[in-house]
């Protein structure tokens, strides 16, 4: 069976090919789009792309999976969001009737006829004539278990979905075994742990949905004072642990008077600026600056740290208990709150699992990926293949890139070893453009689209963030380490392709490549096998026999408030645009002078 798999008109538009239970394909809409998250859009460039990469027709495809349930809406849906206004607006105020009336007037935008039509529409303005195969709608939370349960390497094991909302349900506690999803536990609207880290995303002054990473990496900082920070109990006001699961208290999320910013409530700055006066809200939104940030002001470092600690606290006690309730030692996380890798890194650290797999679009594209394994399941095709690489997107050939090289009248250097020809550009200290075979599904660069640099060059966070990157000087990057020697980077490592999870890195590497690594001792890791990235696994053996070090710093290829660089035309852009010193497009290198 060929399953089309489908998310659109929300946050991260994507679409997936399946054959046979094999994906073929997977891209998201903002690379085509050039729209951070394309948010609201149809991804008909996403769907193209599968079709062609395939060799397919629409015509050919047998089933659209689309990973919202419409089936709910209107009528469950209303009733579902009618109980949590009565029961909540006593507390909330007059000011959760607008909130209402916002809700409750995009009701019908997600009926199964709007969502047919839509699609429909979809399709056709992008030149896909002809009727589409039947829709089937797939529940969202089910969606994200599926896209985890299934690409990971285990036979059982718990699942959690983490999530801002998927129609009713903001959380989910499955348990997958073989070729089920049993889902076993739902919390519902308008507990969203989501909405919770939102919330305060948006008093930090960042755009909620997009720049919770941020948030994260500032409550590092705050690690050295973690002991005696007061911020997890008193957090305990807006989330709360209960005998089966937590509560979110909507009244500092979603409901009340919303004065100051549409993801928390006037409520939720009395409660900060009650503890201390210095925490107002950072507002408006700043844009990067080389002088120091508000953020890193004590005060704010420690707000973050808590409500960091707070979320993994939460989370924590609910996979403990639904793990050792179905006597399950393997966890699968997705969800948009699954990004947060050092959750997942604490639940690993926390011993209450053998191991944790989160996929490489854990956010909602990675929904449509889970939408079309439910479809092909249910049809009866083996669905259950170890997610080995993420490399599923658009590639050009060396032809294409040397047309477009020649259309933008560019010399550049051809290199019989490209991979080598780079590692001797990073031992040098420059910072490189890396360009390479099919696009990476997610939101980290895996090594096709990635900004390179040598962990050894002076100040190569700042030139990182500041010069090339324009954005917050404190935030941290990532290391791709060659796999075979990631125990010499990684307390108790296990194979980390995705970078998707906080790990501990070993004391001497602290002092050496401090880049490299968090104030707080972590690591988010992409460990890099030959098999899956030929080239890229070069590269990194090169560098290692330079410098003996086996890894490189590694971020997305794009500037601040960007999608990552889908096409050659884009990464020359980027290239010229930025502090890049030099550029890989395949087989050919750019340099600056």
């Amino acid at each position: 069976m060929i399953v089309l798999g489908l998310f659109g008109f929300g946050m991260n538009p994507a679409a997936c090919l399946l054959v046979d239970g094999k994906l073929v394909a997977a891209v998201e809409e903002e690379r085509f789009t050039r729209v951070k998250s394309a948010p609201g859009q149809f991804p008909g460039g996403a769907v193209r792309f599968c079709l062609e990469a395939a060799e397919l027709g629409l015509g050919d495809v047998d089933r659209i999976a689309f990973a919202w349930d419409a089936r709910k809406y209107p009528y469950r849906m209303l009733g579902a969001l009618a109980r949590q206004y009565l029961r909540h607006r006593p507390r909330a105020g007059a000011g959760s009737d607008a909130t209402l009336l916002k809700v409750v007037s995009t009701l019908l935008e997600y009926t199964p006829g709007r969502l047919r039509e839509d699609v429909r529409l979809g399709l056709r303005q992008e030149g896909l004539a002809g009727e589409p195969p039947p829709i089937e709608f797939v529940p969202h939370h089910l969606a994200h278990a599926c896209s985890a349960f299934y690409t990971s390497p285990f036979r059982e094991a718990l699942v959690l979905s983490l999530d801002g909302s998927g129609e009713d349900v903001c959380t989910q506690v499955a348990v997958g075994r073989g070729d089920r999803v049993d889902v076993e536990q739902a919390i519902r609207i308008p507990h969203s742990l989501g909405w919770f880290y939102a919330a305060f995303t948006a008093y930090f002054g960042f755009t909620p949905y997009r720049d919770e990473g941020k948030l994260m990496g500032l409550a590092a900082l705050g690690a050295v004072r973690g002991e005696s920070n007061p911020w997890p109990d008193r957090l305990a006001r807006v989330l709360r642990t209960t005998s089966d699961g937590y509560e979110v208290d909507p009244t500092f999320t979603r409901l009340g008077e919303h004065s100051l910013a549409e993801r928390f409530s006037d409520a939720l700055a009395e409660l900060v600026t009650g503890y201390d006066p210095r925490l107002a809200p950072i507002l408006p939104r700043r844009r990067p600056d080389p002088t120091p940030s508000p953020c890193l002001d004590p005060a704010y470092v420690d707000l973050a740290w808590g409500v960091q600690a707070r979320l993994e606290q939460v989370v924590l006690a609910l996979a403990r208990r639904a793990g050792a309730r179905h006597g399950l030692r393997n966890l699968c996380v997705a969800g948009g709150v699954a990004l947060n890798c050092k959750l997942n890194g604490a639940l690993l650290a926390s011993g209450a699992f053998d191991a944790v797999f989160a996929p490489p679009a854990c956010h909602d594209a990675g929904a449509a990926l889970g939408a079309a394994l439910a479809v092909a399941r249910d049809a009866g095709d083996d669905v259950r293949h170890q997610l080995q690489h993420a490399y599923l997107g658009p590639q050009w050939s060396q032809d294409e890139i040397r047309a477009t090289l020649a259309s933008c009248k560019l010399r550049a250097q051809v290199c019989d070893d490209i991979a080598a020809r780079v590692a001797e550009e990073l031992e040098r200290g420059a910072v490189v453009g890396w360009f390479q075979g099919r696009m990476e599904l997610g939101a980290r660069a895996l090594g096709a689209r990635s900004i390179l640099a040598s962990p050894l060059a002076p100040d190569i966070q700042r030139r990182l963030n500041l010069e090339i990157k324009g954005r917050e000087p404190w935030r941290p990057f990532c290391p791709s380490v060659l796999d075979e020697r990631r125990a010499e980077l990684l307390q108790g490592a296990s194979p980390a392709p995705f970078m998707t999870i906080a790990l501990r890195a070993r004391e001497p590497w602290k002092e050496r490549t401090p880049a490299a690594i968090h104030v707080d001792g972590s690591v988010r890791p992409q460990t890099v096998e030959q098999v899956h990235s030929p080239v890229y696994h070069h590269l990194l053996w090169e560098f290692a026999r330079r410098t003996g070090v086996p890894f490189v710093l590694n971020t997305s290829f794009n500037l601040a408030g960007e999608p990552i660089v889908c096409s050659p035309q884009e990464a020359l852009r980027c290239f010229y645009a930025s502090g890049l010193d030099a550029l890989a497009l395949g087989d050919f290198l750019l340099t600056k002078t």
